[in-house]
């Protein structure tokens, strides 16, 4: 006889057991909120219910299904998790395949469905794309210069003077000035929007804050494909050294820097990873941050020095 997971995990969806470790709400057509293992700063990224069957971190990196949601948050082994969602019922082998079927064909609906909506998303993307401003004499242009930066000649950051800001769904939570960049695939073509939104004046990024909860949201959002993706800053001749960072901020201090310096720039290009994950790749495991605390006075967990091969891509790879 085998044991029906497959039912275990239709008993405990995932959305229903993370909420027994934190508060979720919905962002868009996905469940999220502080993740229940790191702690997760919303500002940084958010734990996610992908489908009800999945969930993620963006924070801590983690991810898996509701055994491993319990292994992680309760520090038990699979065995012990397994008992805690209930135990898993027995069947014979013909049930078993049958049950295995039905959710790999459930499986694949669901990767096509979000594939095509990715898709659909970022041809919308690539098409405002199109229509935004340069950023030289804009907000952005005085935001990045209030910084100490210095813009490049050849610099492709745009700017957009209202910009809506959407929280999940079609409610708009604010509209103002933004800076805009590209996520350019490895083969050359559009893959997102890395989205900044400022305050009127430049002197900051936007504050925005969540009318529901007074939660102060993030005022950078990337949309579209991120990952293996990069942001073409600025580039300079023909190319022969690369000085990629997480951020584009970042990057442009670097490039502010070698200009200052009057270093050579004929043969450089400048790009940003959009965040640490997208730069480095997947960390193998996490580890208790030696300072910061979870709500409830445990350690946040963050990643490893070590890269998890098996999983992702990262720009640089």
């Amino acid at each position: 006889m085998a044991f029906n997971l497959e039912d275990l995990k239709d008993r405990n969806p995932v959305a229903d057991v993370a909420a027994r470790y934190t508060t979720l709400h919905r962002v868009g057509r996905r469940l999220g909120g502080p993740c229940p293992i790191c702690g997760g700063d919303p500002r940084k990224g958010r734990f996610e219910v992908m489908d009800n069957e999945t969930w993620t971190c963006a924070v801590c990196n983690k991810g898996g299904d509701v055994i491993r949601l319990v292994e992680l948050v309760e520090g038990v082994d699979f065995k012990t998790a397994v008992a805690r969602l209930g135990g898993a019922a027995e069947l014979d082998p013909a049930q078993a395949a049958k049950l295995a079927k039905k959710r790999e064909r459930a499986r694949v609906t669901r990767k096509t469905a979000e594939e095509q909506r990715r898709e659909t998303e970022r041809k919308k993307l690539h098409e405002s794309w199109k229509h935004v401003a340069k950023i030289e004499g804009t907000v952005a242009q005085r935001y990045l210069e209030a910084r100490g930066l210095q813009l490049p000649p050849s610099i492709s950051l745009r700017f957009v003077k209202a910009m809506p800001y959407h929280n999940g769904g079609a409610h708009k939570l604010h509209s103002g000035p933004a800076m805009v960049a590209a996520f350019v695939r490895r083969d050359g073509t559009f893959g997102g929007l890395h989205q900044t939104w400022l305050k009127a004046d430049g002197a900051g990024k936007a504050e925005i804050v969540d009318a529901d909860d007074g939660e102060l949201l993030p005022a950078k959002k990337m949309r579209g494909q991120k990952v293996g993706c990069h942001i073409a800053v600025a580039a300079f001749g023909k190319l022969r050294r690369l000085f990629i960072a997480e951020g584009i901020e970042t990057v442009l201090s670097v490039y502010t820097a070698m200009k200052l310096e009057g270093r050579s720039l004929d043969d450089v290009a400048f790009w940003a990873a959009g965040d640490l994950g997208n730069l480095a790749g997947r960390a193998a495991d996490t580890i208790d941050h030696p300072t910061l605390k979870r709500p409830d006075g445990k350690p946040q967990r963050v990643p490893n020095r070590v890269p998890d091969d098996a999983r992702g891509s990262a720009t640089c790879a």
